[in-house]
């Protein structure tokens, strides 16, 4: 899946989301989300790690939801304000055509051109970051949705 180049001033930008998390940021893609939708509580699904806090229906189909901070080590985050970012999978696997991750608050719109991205040395980069990066002076984590998939169909099939 590409993201959308919109041309401005002969100068290539990619709309984006930054997306709150409880201790970081993640930064996307806006054609990467599906949908920003009010937390639920997901089904739990048996045998699954804690990171896979279960699926949910959405669009008449069932999506698991996942916790990208724990999944990267962290702690609980909490519930209060969260939300869901429903993510279209990359397309390597048609068993996942979507997948929801566990936010916190409202993402940020925000239009990126290759210039405004500045990598950064992260300390706290987890195992499914692919990239730290700093962006308009704000630190944000670029993940590795493939690994992300990966560890998914693990859990899931």
């Amino acid at each position: 899946m590409s993201a959308e180049l919109v041309t401005k001033d002969g100068i290539s930008e990619v709309a984006s989301l930054l997306i709150p998390l409880h201790e970081k940021q993640l930064l996307l893609p806006n054609v990467t989300v599906a949908e920003i939708i009010p937390y639920r509580a997901p089904t739990n699904i048996s045998d699954h790690a804690n990171w896979l806090l279960g699926q949910l229906e959405w669009r008449n189909i069932h999506i698991p939801v996942l916790s990208y901070e724990i999944l990267s080590g962290a702690n609980n985050p909490p519930l209060d304000g969260a939300r869901l970012a429903v993510v279209n999978g990359t397309g390597s696997n048609k068993n996942l055509p979507f997948y929801a991750i566990l936010i916190q608050g409202i993402p940020k719109l925000t239009h990126v051109k290759e210039d405004d991205i500045v990598t950064v040395e992260a300390m706290h980069s987890g195992p499914y970051d692919q990239m730290a990066v700093s962006l308009y002076g704000e630190q944000a984590m670029i993940p590795n949705l493939e690994m992300i998939e990966n560890e998914l169909l693990r859990y899931i099939g």
